[in-house]
């Protein structure tokens, strides 16, 4: 399944996991979020995209990606590599946003954060692009367990080393939110994903956002909820009602996408 639009719950009495996925536009003119999503016996994608460029560009680009993946994934499911999969996956999601040429011949020129996560049985993958985060929480701790990919973390790296000291750091800052790797980039090296399988427990709850929660609400408000709410739809909810509440006081929202999968 593929979309852009709003989605609530999902149930599949073969998965190894409980879905639901929220989508809002936010203030913008227009969602460039996409997220899909294929269900199995004992395994199950879900892929969440933001897209960025103008003149429809992020939009486009977002639902490529999620295409890509999912089609790839169809053609292999059950998946019996899932690390391979993953990575190849995503290199050629990224050259089909590169190489997507318009009506008048001209490239896109837009591109796409990417988060896809792999659950089978008790094991999870995961691949990420951009700024789009997925976090663990269990045992009502939670974890980011992919990397931003964006300048503050190069500034974030340097400053643990030595190479760079405080002020130097505060005098950067203001191009920390630039990414430096994101699908559609023309040569993408830079993609995180496990080598090796992180393993779940009954319980467990992966949390997939896209920048349009995680900026406008605190990690720990986020985590409260999703960790108070037992139906997972109704900690979309939730969020979507902080989310709110936060922008009435703030710039404006972001389009926003959210999925939880709650481990059975």
């Amino acid at each position: 399944m593929q979309g852009n639009k709003d989605c609530q719950q999902v149930s599949d009495g073969s998965a190894v996991f409980d879905l639901a996925i929220s989508t809002v536009i936010g203030d913008r003119d227009e969602q460039q979020d996409s997220f899909g999503y294929e269900l199995s016996v004992g395994e199950g994608l879900v892929v969440v995209c933001d897209g960025m460029g103008g003149m429809n560009g992020g939009k486009i680009a977002s639902g490529l990606a999620v295409k890509e993946f999912l089609d790839d994934y169809k053609a292999v499911c059950p998946c019996e590599d899932a690390v391979t999969f993953l990575a190849e996956a995503t290199k050629k999601a990224s050259l089909k946003i590169r190489d997507y040429k318009l009506s008048n011949g001209e490239r896109l020129k837009a591109g796409s954060t990417l988060v896809a996560i792999l659950i089978q049985g008790r094991r999870l993958f995961w691949s990420s692009v951009g700024d789009s985060r997925a976090y663990l929480l269990r045992d009502s701790k939670y974890v980011q367990i992919t990397l931003d990919q964006n300048y503050k973390t190069v500034l974030s790296e340097k400053l643990d080393a030595g190479l760079i000291n405080e002020t130097e750091f505060d005098n950067e800052s203001d191009r920390a939110e630039a990414l430096i790797s994101y699908l559609g980039i023309e040569n993408l090296q830079l993609i995180d994903y496990n080598n090796e399988e992180l393993d779940l427990r009954n319980g467990d709850k992966i949390v997939v956002m896209t920048d349009g929660l995680y900026k406008i609400v605190d990690e720990a408000e986020i985590f409260a909820i999703v960790d108070n709410f037992n139906n997972i739809s109704e900690a979309l909810q939730a969020l979507e009602a902080k989310a709110m509440s936060k922008s009435r006081n703030s710039k404006n929202r972001d389009n926003m996408t959210v999925a939880i999968m709650a481990v059975k």
